[in-house]
């Protein structure tokens, strides 16, 4: 019994070998495991979907995309045996699970299977809910009335050229967020660890970030009515337009705002240092504080720099 099995064994390595140098010449197949070997082709397709206003993308979703067009359609493209579903139901388009959590790769010869959505430029989605872990998503050209993110573990969002008007209780883990050339409203991310949240040519009005830990990098944006509070972490702005009142308030860490246009500023620090275009400045400097347009920073034992353009 004991002969019989060492050969069986020897016989599925050595197919599994013969698999995968196949895929090393050339052949076109993904060689997946459960329970035995199962063989996965590629499928590229698009197919026509009925029309909907919301989109839920499930866990385990990785690569998901949106963009805008002239029809409601998916395209998939990637492993058949690993792709995820799609069905619209009651107006919402759902990305189910990938397949994936039932296969382990032994030999692969495509990327992780990729999905896109187009959605037609006149549409404005009423709600966008994702589940991030370990998402990749990009946004392009999207307007959006509700960003909804039930779990921001390990993911990765891009919005370019889009609109949003709520994104409300959003939690980061080690997640990554990057905005270009998009306008945020009332945007409240309640907790951030280890985060990345990073803003180029975007408008952000009356927003709230409370994190941890969380690197923010604002560049060529407006700031209006912003308030972020952090344990530790950095804060830079540069070359941005600074409206309302905008307050940052972190433990430790750093701050750095260069080349922005702003007419008042409050800065103060309990036990760090303060820097006014290279000026040392104590532990605080203002100017014009009553001014409608006002930054103002505090920290315990952070570092505050405000200069020109570098």
């Amino acid at each position: 019994m004991r002969k019989y099995f060492v050969i069986g064994l020897y016989l599925i390595i050595i197919g599994g070998l013969l698999l995968g140098g196949g895929l090393v010449m050339g052949a076109e197949k993904t060689v997946l495991w459960d329970h035995g070997f199962k063989i996965s082709r590629q499928i590229d397709k698009t197919e026509t979907v009925p029309k909907f206003n919301k989109i839920k993308v499930d866990d385990d979703a990785h690569s998901v995309n949106i963009e805008t067009g002239d029809s409601y359609k998916v395209h998939v493209v990637g492993d058949l045996l690993r792709s995820s579903e799609f069905y619209v139901s009651d107006g919402t388009l759902h990305i189910t699970s990938n397949k994936s959590g039932k296969y382990s790769d032994i030999v692969s010869g495509y990327k992780n299977p990729s999905i896109t959505i187009t959605v037609p430029a006149s549409v404005t989605l009423k709600e966008l809910n994702l589940n991030m872990n370990q998402l990749g998503m990009d946004v392009n050209g999207a307007k959006i009335d509700n960003l909804v993110i039930a779990n921001g573990s390990n993911g990765s969002l891009n919005f370019i050229e889009s609109q949003i008007k709520n994104a409300k209780n959003i939690e980061l883990d080690s997640s990554y967020l990057e905005f270009q050339q998009t306008d945020i409203e009332n945007f409240e991310l309640n907790e951030s660890n280890n985060s990345n949240l990073e803003f180029i040519e975007s408008n952000i009005k009356n927003s709230k970030f409370k994190a941890r830990n969380m690197d923010l990098s604002i560049s060529k944006g407006i700031l209006d009515n912003l308030t972020v509070e952090s344990r530790n972490g950095s804060t830079r702005i540069s070359q941005s337009t600074l409206q309302g009142k905008n307050l940052f308030k972190m433990r430790s860490g750093s701050f750095s705002a260069n080349g922005t246009n702003v007419d008042g500023l409050d800065l103060s620090t309990a036990n760090g240092n303060i820097s006014y275009y290279g000026n040392a400045q104590g532990k605080s400097y203002q100017h014009d504080i009553d001014s409608e347009n006002l930054l103002k920073v505090q920290t315990t034992n952070g570092s505050i720099h405000v200069g020109g353009n570098e």
